[in-house]
């Protein structure tokens, strides 16, 4: 399908991650937790939480400590960095970086919990910071990450009436997979920066130069960061408003059914 070719950026991990590796000897790989197996009742999971939440915030104060949620496993509690779903333990000496299923239902319970953060991470992004192109009223917004210099982000551009066609808001935030000061960024920089910061977008996609003057503090480092923070490895990344992450391009016609599918199973 045409979503898998995503292209990959240079820098992958944020800097929560990146301490991690230098603290802990990370478990990566599936966790597999089954109902099959006895498990204490969460009121007695959440036992240990307050015990949690202080020995972490002293180790890791870029975690959402409060937010520190216990796992059907005892002593086992799911955190959070932005969109990044890990495990660590109630005394703060373990962590395990993976997916935990539940066999007996074939749930995966940790992608159920990146939806959850990436769906709440975008919205405290104010949609001011990011070029919109749809109808205010729109059936369904999307959030896409995209590059300019990025191959299938361009024709997802190009079919932009189709997907407005369609009822879709595109929210375009900045991901230069190259990296920072780096010519895509720059383009993404002066993308902003003009007058009419949509036609700048169609313009530089379509392969035009945009030239603009320096209007200081841009929204693209903030977006670069959301992106790293959320595991976002490739542009064009869609991100529907439930917060699932659809890699790579997607034709309007396909993604409108899975907007009206998500709809209707959230409804």
């Amino acid at each position: 399908m045409q979503r898998s070719k995503a292209h990959l950026p240079i820098k992958l991990v944020g800097d929560l991650m990146f301490t991690v590796r230098r603290c802990l000897s990370l478990l990566a790989g599936a966790l597999v937790a089954s109902t099959l197996v006895a498990s204490p009742p969460m009121a007695l999971a959440e036992d240990g939480l307050d015990e949690a939440r202080a020995k972490l915030s002293k180790r890791f104060p870029e975690l959402d400590v409060e937010n520190l949620k216990p796992t059907p496993i005892d002593g086992l509690y799911e955190a959070r960095w932005g969109g990044r779903v890990i495990y660590v333990s109630r005394t703060g000496d373990h962590l395990i970086q993976g997916d935990l299923f539940e066999i007996a239902s074939s749930r995966n319970l940790t992608e159920e919990a990146r939806i959850g953060a990436r769906a709440e991470a975008v919205a405290k992004v104010s949609e001011a910071s990011m070029i919109v192109f749809g109808p205010k009223n729109a059936d369904y917004t999307i959030t896409v990450f995209t590059d300019i210099d990025c191959g299938y982000c361009r024709k997802l551009h190009r079919e932009i009436d189709l997907y407005n066609s369609a009822g879709i808001a595109v929210r375009y935030l900045f991901f230069p997979r190259s990296g920072p000061e780096t010519e895509s960024w720059f383009k993404a920089n002066n993308v902003w920066c003009a007058d009419d910061q949509n036609a700048a977008m169609t313009r530089a996609k379509a392969g035009g130069v945009v030239s603009s003057p320096d209007c200081g503090v841009t929204p693209v480092q903030t977006h670069y960061r959301l992106g790293e923070q959320l595991g976002i490895r490739g542009t064009p990344a869609i991100l529907t408003e439930g917060g699932q992450l659809i890699p790579g391009y997607v034709p309007a016609a396909e993604l409108l059914t899975t907007l009206q599918e998500e709809a209707k199973n959230s409804g």
